[in-house]
């Protein structure tokens, strides 16, 4: 087998599509460029000088370029093992992967040894076709991100403003009975009476589930099945979207700020859709690493490949990058979320602006001082965490959305911006308390009015019928 052959192999295999389909940092493509250049001829000449030590080492080495680019193109992390993939509910996400890599390496191996050069050139025909329908393939591209805002738009509205914060728990959850619960349900009275707001003390949704729960907020019913409102979509930046709204009907111009997964921009009357982007430069608050390795390893992950998930796991273990991804990614962005809000508001061209944000939803994110701390993220979705652990670090993380929340109605309040009402609310509560499903029901909700007096409604209430009937009387 020519050295030009095996030499191909490894272009098609590690050439890194996902680079530009995510367009990440346009002004370091140089950098990257040239690294990526760097590690080609690392890998040519180890292709050479093993080669030269016989059949069976550089058997083992070509089986392990081809398993990279298999991974590479067909994203096996993502189409295979990810965390509700059959493999990974039996034995674990991390386990199948590795399973599955061995599985693919021994195979290949296998192969190699008995086909010799014409297994060799059969995986280069085929990498080349999968890195040739790599290039082509859209769906991955950053483009598939709802980003869009009509011109031309008529100014002098008066926004009212829904702000839907995911996994937080109300004033009546289980972790508000905690000694850092208390805390804050303390400080959320506090702001309450500080910023004069209308507070329902003892609220909670229909369900649990975040699109049953908000399918029927934003329907004016209470009670709705999964597909009533909603259609299942197996796109790569979403995959569920709103087919009906009747919240806005009643709207003509609206700004929708979403996270990824859920899409409610189909509707007419949104005038701007902005969907989180993992990938654009972004105002990240103190303690996160905004480093090109983060940024780098991350779009990598996104990708989907096992590879890059190691990689991505191990960097994390050793503080050597942090997650841009949603809902890290959101945590960690969390006031310039509220900044983007600010800026529709100012401009006065929206009546209503909705933003859903993955906060303060797990994983855990915020250190006692309200920073950055990306060690909190690991060991949450396993039993790593006691339950003691679980509810402090969520109660930190509760604690801190409410001071950004603070923080962003002081800069409205000093920059003399107008509104008609800003709503904040959850979806559903922490689900932390795995023998009490009901506990996940308990939710906050917050209005702040112009003009209006500090309220506290102690009496219990359905989140979905005290929005309904704010909207509709």
């Amino acid at each position: 087998m020519s050295l030009r052959t095996s030499n191909f192999l490894v272009f098609f295999s590690f050439f890194p599509v996902w680079y530009f389909k995510f367009k990440i940092f346009h002004i370091d493509i140089v950098i990257f460029t040239a690294f990526i250049t760097i590690l080609y001829f690392l890998i040519f000449s180890l292709n050479f000088y093993i080669k030269k030590k016989g059949d069976f080492l550089y058997n083992f080495f070509i089986a392990g370029i081809i398993l990279f680019g298999i991974d590479n193109h067909l994203s096996l992390h993502r189409e295979l093992t990810n965390s509700v993939s059959f493999l990974a509910k039996y034995v674990g996400m991390y386990n199948a992967s590795l399973f599955l890599l061995t599985a693919i390496f021994s195979i290949i191996l296998i192969l190699l040894t008995i086909g010799k050069d014409k297994v060799i050139t059969i995986f280069t025909v085929t990498m080349l076709v999968l890195f040739s329908f790599s290039i082509i393939d859209n769906s991955k591209s950053i483009k598939n991100l709802k980003n869009f805002e009509e011109n031309n738009l008529v100014k002098n509205k008066l926004p009212s403003v829904v702000v839907i914060l995911d996994e937080m728990s109300g004033m009546n959850s289980y972790e508000s009975q905690t000694d850092k619960g208390k805390i804050f349900n303390k400080k959320m009275i506090q702001m309450a009476k500080q910023k004069n707001l209308t507070i329902f003390e003892n609220i909670y949704s229909v369900n649990k589930s975040t699109l049953i729960s908000l399918g029927s907020l934003l329907n004016f019913k209470e009670n709705i099945l999964l597909n009533e409102f909603l259609k299942i979509e197996n796109l790569f930046f979403e995959n569920h979207s709103f087919t009906q709204n009747k919240l806005f009907d009643n709207f003509s111009n609206i700004s929708v700020h979403q996270s990824v997964h859920i899409n409610f921009c189909n509707h007419n009357n949104v005038k701007k859709c902005k969907a989180f982007n993992p990938f654009e430069k972004k105002k990240y608050i103190q303690g996160f690493r905004d480093t090109k390795l983060t940024h780098l390893i991350n779009a990598w992950k996104y990708d989907g490949s096992i590879l890059s998930l190691f990689t991505w796991r191990l960097l994390r273990q050793f503080n050597f990058i942090d997650v841009t991804i949603s809902p890290n990614g959101e945590k960690a962005s969390f006031p310039f979320f509220f900044d983007q809000i600010t800026n529709d508001m100012k401009s006065k061209k929206f009546d209503l602006i909705l933003a859903h944000t993955i906060v303060p939803h797990k994983p855990y994110g915020y250190d006692s001082n309200c920073n950055y701390d990306g060690k909190k993220s690991l060991g949450n979705f396993n039993n790593s965490l006691s339950l003691e652990t679980h509810s402090s670090y969520y109660n930190t993380d509760r604690i801190c959305t409410l001071k950004f929340i603070n923080e962003f109605l002081d800069k409205i309040n000093t920059q003399k911006i107008n509104y008609k009402k800003i709503y904040f609310l959850s979806d559903h509560g922490s689900r932390i308390l795995k023998n009490d499903p009901l506990n996940s029901l308990s939710v906050i909700y917050f209005i702040k009015e112009p003009n209006k007096k500090f309220d506290k409604i102690e009496k219990k209430s359905i989140l979905q019928r005290e929005f309904k009937k704010d909207f509709l009387n």
